[in-house]
């Protein structure tokens, strides 16, 4: 399990969502936004779930990655053309 980030009031984090949403855009404004939520939720306690949840996304953060994703992630479709091939 992750060690919890400190706490943040909402007052910081409603703060730092506002810089993300005027500073940022597209697919790295949304990889910031979850970012700041993971860090809110490990404040909580939730970070073994956190955890999870990243190993799952990592790929959608990639930084060349286009947003909105516009079709099946590119992963999935990889393991389903494995699992029809074998």
């Amino acid at each position: 399990m992750t060690k919890p980030a400190p706490l943040m009031s909402a007052q910081e984090f409603a703060d730092r969502a506002r810089v993300i949403v005027e500073t940022m855009q597209g697919h790295a404004a949304h990889r910031a936004i979850d970012l700041l939520t993971n860090d809110v939720l490990r404040g909580l306690g939730y970070g073994e779930g956190i955890d999870i949840f990243e190993a799952m996304v990592g790929h959608w953060h990639d930084a060349d990655a286009p947003y909105p994703h516009g079709g099946p992630c590119p992963d999935c479709e990889r393991e389903a053309v494995s699992r029809v091939a074998a």
